[in-house]
């Protein structure tokens, strides 16, 4: 996704201003559920980890849903730590 000193370049001048209004919890929203997405394979029955690296990505996601009772208090995007993906 392009941020919007990219989009305003390439002359989308519409989804930059769509993008600019975005909340500080709409960006976590939307990073977040493409975070989990990416981490869904990790949980699936046949997935090439061993149970302690599948715990650890299950650990990983629950951190992931559970930003925003985290973060309840922030006020700006800059405010939420996400958690460090697993190796």
């Amino acid at each position: 996704m392009l941020n919007i000193e990219e989009l305003i370049a390439s002359g989308d001048v519409g989804a930059a201003l769509a993008a600019s209004a975005e909340d500080h919890w709409g960006k976590t929203r939307r990073l977040r559920a493409e975070l989990l997405q990416e981490s869904d394979r990790t949980q699936l029955a046949d997935a090439p980890f061993t149970d302690s690296k599948k715990a650890e990505w299950a650990a990983y996601r629950q951190a992931l849903r559970n930003l925003p009772a985290t973060y309840s208090s922030a006020t700006s995007f800059e405010e939420i730590i996400f958690p460090t993906k697993p190796e």
